[in-house]
């Protein structure tokens, strides 16, 4: 009688694992082909260096960051504006009717989403002054 229950509690015990085993392996392969980032329409990219408060240059045109200015990081955490100053990136990002940039993404410039997002304008070429 207890061989019997040994066994089939044996068997269940391996067939929860196999099955732990089985989800872990698929959730692990969702997260690497996660799925493209959208951003906004209106949205641009660039190099972004962020001076002292509320300055940012984006592809070498200044810019200013706007009242309650929102700045995510690559993985959608949001970065409090102390931590900015001196902080060089790849941007996507929104301006306000008044030109102010109110909304940044820190983004890896490699982003395979930043293939749809349309460049900044630039004034970093020869004779810019």
């Amino acid at each position: 009688m207890n061989r019997v229950l040994r066994t089939n509690s044996m068997r269940s015990a391996s067939f929860r694992l196999g099955l732990a085993m089985l989800l872990c392996w698929m959730s692990a392969g969702m997260a690497q082909a996660q799925l493209q980032r959208l951003f906004p329409s209106g949205s641009l990219k660039g190099m972004a260096s962020f001076g002292s408060w509320p300055d940012i240059t984006i592809n070498c045109v200044p810019y200013t960051l706007g009242p309650g200015v929102r700045v995510l990081d690559a993985e959608q955490r949001v970065v409090l504006t102390g931590q900015l100053p001196g902080l060089e990136s790849a941007v996507v990002f929104l301006r306000d009717a008044s030109g102010s940039v109110f909304r940044v993404w820190l983004v890896s410039p490699k982003d395979p989403s930043l293939a749809t997002v349309p460049n900044a304008a630039s004034n970093c070429g020869f004779g810019a002054g």
